[in-house]
């Protein structure tokens, strides 16, 4: 597949796009300190959402440049947000400084997919041993939502409540170390799933809606303190 060089807060050769040889903007913030730590947080929570979003799908590519032209930065802020996405193996470095997404092979996809259900069973098992089924039935407004939806033609959107729900599923375990792996590895497999809803194929309705149901029914089990089931529906 050709790289692709992916719109910045918008989609594809939008008019809003910046130009490539146009230069940063002048009277940033201090590039050290506190306030340039938190300029380059939110760049990179900028960039992770986009990762998460599915608005950069596997082999898309974009320049240092262009991204600190788009989000009204110096290049300092953006080279360490990459850097620690880099770091995540959620982005690679490539030529003409800049960065893309990375593919998965068969062997990778099928290896993060194994963890990401270790990792989520033992979440879900430890939200269920703490006992807040409150905090549980939260989880409901994603399905609901995502049962509106056509996956694919409404990417996006169903990304942005896919992934909602993941993180609150982690959330849900009270363990930081748990929730700051799945958060990490989310970053690997969202194109991965964005690119295979975005894929033009009959929609599935039985599959769909199948895929919710059983996500429903851990929540059930997280409601009653059941980690045994919750892990096991899950793993």
């Amino acid at each position: 597949m050709a790289a692709r060089e992916p719109a910045d807060g918008g989609s594809a050769g939008a008019a809003s796009a910046p130009r490539e040889g146009a230069p940063p903007r002048e009277g940033h913030p201090p590039t050290e300190g506190p306030e340039a730590r938190t300029l380059a947080q939110r760049v990179y929570e900028t960039l992770e959402k986009r990762i998460l979003d599915g608005e950069w799908l596997p082999e898309s590519k974009v320049s240092l440049r262009t991204l600190a032209i788009s989000l009204d930065t110096s290049m300092q802020p953006v080279r360490e947000a990459v850097g620690r996405l880099i770091d995540a193996a959620a982005l690679r470095s490539a030529p003409g400084k800049a960065i893309r997404v990375p593919r998965l092979d068969r062997r990778t996809a099928d290896e993060i997919w194994s963890l990401r259900f270790l990792l989520e069973g033992e979440a879900a098992a430890r939200f269920a041993a703490r006992k807040r089924p409150a905090e549980a039935r939260q989880l409901y407004t994603y399905t609901k939502a995502l049962r509106a939806m056509r996956f694919g033609a409404d990417l996006q959107p169903t990304m942005r409540r896919m992934m909602a729900w993941n993180l609150a599923l982690a959330t849900g375990s009270g363990s930081p170390i748990l929730i700051d792996i799945i958060r990490r590895l989310r970053l690997r497999y969202a194109p991965f799933v964005a690119e295979a809803l975005a894929e033009e194929a009959p929609f599935d309705l039985e599959f769909h809606q199948f895929t919710l149901h059983m996500q429903d029914e851990l929540v059930m089990a997280i409601e009653g303190g059941d980690a045994d089931a919750a892990r096991h529906l899950r793993g």
